[in-house]
């Protein structure tokens, strides 16, 4: 009979432990699989307008997706405002943007989920906006910059350490730049769009970590506006766009793989504004909703597979809700290799065939660098239409084709840049996104770069300093 006391007592003893730690874990919020996301009063947001990225009186608020809707936990209590929840690989931290008080500039900060003490990581003299973690002891941001030459102000990307250590620029172009999300491969998914020399359309453009081989990723020709939500999931990426004639704003996927020609528009026979996706499996998401007839933006559940929204996970008339993310751990995307050279002032350019585009064959005999301010100058083409350049590291630059009359033929090009010691190349001019280039040796790369910019004396051939077989 002691045995068996025994072994109930000892049972009894357990259970309540578990049920101790299972309930003290629920009141400890956010627990994984806790909703996240920006809590704003609708006074403070036009949401007719455009999605504002910065919100004035915001907070954090955690919910429990099961719980009832409405009740939640205010994880920043101490801040003015907070936005832009990321939640890190291991789900122990939540990257957001805050300010202390109302007249503070906006600084990257980081809560610990354990104990909601927090940090803050950036101390910039301009608002800091978009924020995420990278793989690695970094994260990437976006700032307001100015080029000192031009006047010419935008929004460019940087990343620095964790500890607030080492802040790099690494976008360079005239564009509002905002990062929407990490792809697993590892690059950063940025939301971007062109302010000089004329206003362009926002795309999104694909970018390694420290700031090469930035291309595009996705744009649509109907010039459809995108917010700044991107979640991807099993190898589909779901974003929001408006269009611009019917103000309508919807939940869209793409392939990964095609993100140019795969396009599924959800929403679009739903009626109301979708502004935030976050998928949580392949047959519910959860997403910012306003009905037609609410003057609130609410978070609720959506159904994929039957494309309705179903019961709401937080719906208070007084606030909007935005940018919800899940407290759970997810796989860290890959760490790319970092293969600039700060020492080296210049990177590489090579255009196999400067006639060839998507439409057919042009008759171009030379190329235009353009710059910022001016011309930077011309360099004929090869024999096969290709061009070897040396450029300056960290300078925007667009390229443009003439015929012998000097005439344009073609361009000019979206703003590029290479990174220090970078090797960048294209097809040509205008090309089909989605090409390879033959497996051939372009004429030009058999000779030395032709420095940018040029004068009379590297015009042509070059006098150029760098080879490919010092660049290898």
């Amino acid at each position: 009979m002691k045995l068996k006391k025994q072994i109930v007592i000892i049972g009894l003893f357990v259970a309540a432990v578990f049920v101790g730690g299972y309930i003290t874990s629920c009141s400890n919020m956010p627990a994984n699989g806790t909703i996240v996301f920006t809590r704003v009063p609708v006074a403070n947001i036009d949401v007719e307008k455009a999605i504002p990225h910065l919100f004035k009186g915001a907070n954090l608020q955690a919910v429990n997706r099961m719980g009832k809707s409405g009740e939640g936990e205010n994880l920043t209590p101490g801040f003015y405002s907070a936005c832009s929840p990321q939640v890190s690989y291991d789900a122990k931290h939540i990257l957001f943007l805050g300010q202390k008080t109302e007249t503070d500039l906006w600084q990257v900060w980081e809560l610990n989920i354990k104990d909601k003490s927090t940090r803050q990581i950036t101390n910039c003299k301009m608002s800091c906006n978009s924020v995420c973690y990278l793989p690695g002891d970094r994260i990437a941001f976006s700032k307001k910059v100015t080029d000192k030459k031009t006047g010419i102000t935008s929004n460019a990307l940087f990343t620095i350490n964790m500890d607030g250590t080492k802040l790099q620029q690494i976008t360079f172009h005239p564009h509002n730049d905002f990062i929407s999300t990490v792809l697993k491969d590892g690059r950063i998914l940025i939301n971007s769009r062109q302010v000089y020399p004329k206003k362009g359309k926002v795309k999104y453009l694909a970018m390694r970590p420290n700031g090469t081989k930035a291309e595009l990723f996705y744009a649509d020709n109907s010039a459809a506006i995108y917010g700044q939500c991107v979640n991807e999931a099993n190898k589909l990426i779901y974003f929001t766009e408006q269009n611009p004639t019917t103000k309508k704003t919807d939940v869209a996927e793409v392939s990964y793989n095609r993100p140019l020609h795969s396009k599924i528009n959800y929403t679009e026979n739903i009626q109301g504004n979708f502004y935030w996706a976050l998928p949580l499996s392949a047959e519910k998401m959860i997403v910012s909703y306003q009905s037609p007839d609410s003057k609130n933006v609410g978070l609720w559940n959506f159904l994929q597979s039957e494309k309705k929204i179903s019961e709401p996970i937080y719906n208070d008339a007084k606030f909007d809700c935005f940018e919800p993310v899940c407290v759970k751990p997810f796989q860290r995307p890959k760490k790319l290799p970092n293969d600039i050279v700060m020492a080296q002032t210049s990177g590489l350019f090579l255009c196999t065939n400067i006639n060839f585009t998507e439409t057919g064959t042009t008759q171009a005999t030379k190329i235009e660098i353009l710059g910022l301010e001016k011309s930077l100058g011309t360099v004929d083409m090869e024999k096969d239409g290709s061009v070897f350049l040396s450029v300056v590291a960290d300078t925007p630059v667009r390229i443009q084709t003439l015929d012998n009359e000097n005439n344009v033929v073609s361009g000019p090009s979206e703003w590029i840049w290479v990174r220090p010691f970078e090797r960048r190349g294209c097809i040509g001019c205008h090309e089909n996104h989605e090409l390879v280039p033959q497996n051939i040796v372009p004429l030009a790369i058999n000779k030395s770069a032709v420095i940018i910019p040029v004068d009379s004396t590297n015009s042509k051939k070059g006098s150029e300093i760098t080879k490919v077989s010092e660049m290898k």
